[in-house]
């Protein structure tokens, strides 16, 4: 990568190389998905949780008769590839569900698991 021509130099000696994860959920959105797709494109750790809400979020909100209001996707947002991800999420690599009994006591299944993933690596 170049900027002005020339190459980019990390300005930070220390540079985590170590592993990483990243946590979804449904409420995973817009700019959330985003990094999402470039980490799993970038291969550079592991996602963990469950399947992101598929929106792009940047609506557009539309007034409809007898006082309804509607909003509708405007941005078309693709994996490199040009595989989709608004309107069906991004899935994670290890698909882990909190549950009501783990809200209730403050357990965090998801980042437990992820734990648990980045040390086997």
């Amino acid at each position: 990568m170049s900027l002005n021509g020339e190459t980019y130099k990390a300005q930070h000696k220390d540079v985590f190389n170590g592993p990483v994860a990243v946590l979804t959920s449904a409420r995973s959105f817009s700019a959330a998905e985003d990094f999402a797709v470039s980490f799993r494109m970038l291969k550079r750790g592991i996602i963990v949780g469950e399947l992101t809400g598929g929106s792009t979020g940047q609506p557009l909100f539309l007034d409809l008769p007898g006082g309804g209001k509607a909003r509708i996707c405007i941005k078309r947002d693709v994996f490199p590839d040009g595989t989709e991800f608004v309107g069906k999420g991004v899935t994670p690599d290890v698909e882990v569900h909190p549950t009501v009994a783990s809200l209730r006591s403050g357990a965090d299944p998801v980042l437990d698991r992820a734990v648990a993933e980045l040390r086997k690596q």
